[in-house]
Formats: C-alpha cells, structure tokens, sequence
C-alpha cells in the first residue's frame, strides 16, 4: 500500500513539474513576442528596419522603394524578406539570427550577394549568381543560423522552373500530336495497296 502511494506521489509531483515548466515555456514565449512586437514597430520610422518572427509565417515585402538594410531575428518560423521589387541605390546589409527557422530572401536581378553566415546543424543556399559588371551593388547577409535552413534566390526563380516544366508538356503534346498524323497519313496508303491486291487476284 506504501509503495502504491509513493507511486500516486511521484506522479502527481512530475505533473506539476510539467506544468510549471510549460507556463515557465509560455511565459518566455509571451515576453519574448512581446519584445519582438515592439522592436519591429519602434524601426518602422527607421533607416534600418527589423522584421521578428516567433513560431509564425511572416511576409515582408518591399515594393518599389528604396532599401537600405534590415535586420531580421526568427525563432520556430517561416520568414520571407521579398525584395524582389525593392530599388537598389548602393550597398546594403542583412543582419539576422536564425533559431529553428526557414529562412527565404528574394532578391531582383541585378544585384551581387555575399554571405558570411555562422551555421549549426544548418543549410545555407545562395542561388544567385553575381557578376563583375561595374555598377552593380551588392546586398551582405551576414547572420547565425542554429538548425535552420536559409535561402537566398533570385526573383522567379521557382516561376522560371514552372515554366520550363509546362513547355516540356506543351512539347510532349506537341510529339504526340504529329505522330498520330504521321499515322493517319500512312494508313490509307496501306489500305490502297491492299486494295490494289484484291484487285489483282480478282483478274
């Protein structure tokens, strides 16, 4: 009987270990947003802006302005820095910290990347291909990835890919559709030689 109860006890006292660990676990979550929250709106009037993600898909596009730079802090989220349409006027930085993240930044055609970015037990992809034209600006991502995967691609990447797959089905069709007619137009030729022969054996 003692040791059922000290069974109960032991069970009871990891229950409320594992409650006072997830309300110690939302608590630093709830501050932790509440931080990022304030700090992304406190840099809207900035040069230099900051776009927090925290277990959530975030969207940030920049359309047909000027950027200047961002720094951008995920934790357990998606992030999407879309500068696709931005106006590139000189060199610029990306600074950001990556914790169990997916991290996408799209950048127009035209620009040069160079990444210097500190990883652990994470991937880092940079798609862009740079050039030595002069004129050219160039965007420094300079980061801490810790078990995230970061990309960095240039705009339509992924629409260019769609593309070339729907004209390798256009060509199919296209195969498709001029053997059959090479097809129809052997048929009757085979038809008119056995014609000819039933002719033949008739005589």
């Amino acid at each position: 009987m003692a040791k059922k109860k000290g069974g109960l006890f032991k069970l009871v006292v990891g229950a409320g270990a594992v409650a006072v660990a997830g309300k110690v676990a939302y608590n630093k979550y709830k501050d932790t947003k509440e931080k990022f929250v304030k700090e992304e709106n406190d840099s809207q009037e900035l040069e230099i802006r900051k776009y927090n993600a925290i277990f959530e898909n975030k969207v940030v596009e920049i359309e047909d302005e000027e950027f200047l730079g961002c720094e951008v802090k995920t934790v357990g989220a998606k992030a999407v820095i879309d500068l696709g349409l931005a106006v590139f006027e000189k060199d610029v930085y990306i600074n950001f910290s990556s914790t169990a993240s997916v991290v996408t930044i799209i950048l127009p055609e035209g620009v040069n990347v160079t990444c210097d970015i500190d990883k652990k037990l994470s991937g880092v992809r940079n798609l862009v291909d740079n050039t030595d034209e002069e004129g050219v600006h160039t965007v420094y991502i300079i980061g801490k990835a810790i078990c995230s995967n970061v990309e960095v691609i240039p705009v339509n990447f992924y629409v260019d890919d769609e593309d070339d797959y729907e004209d390798t089905d256009e060509d199919e069709e296209a195969a498709k559709a001029d053997k059959e007619e090479k097809e129809d137009a052997v048929e009757p030729e085979k038809e008119d030689e056995d014609t000819l022969k039933v002719e033949e054996v008739e005589e």
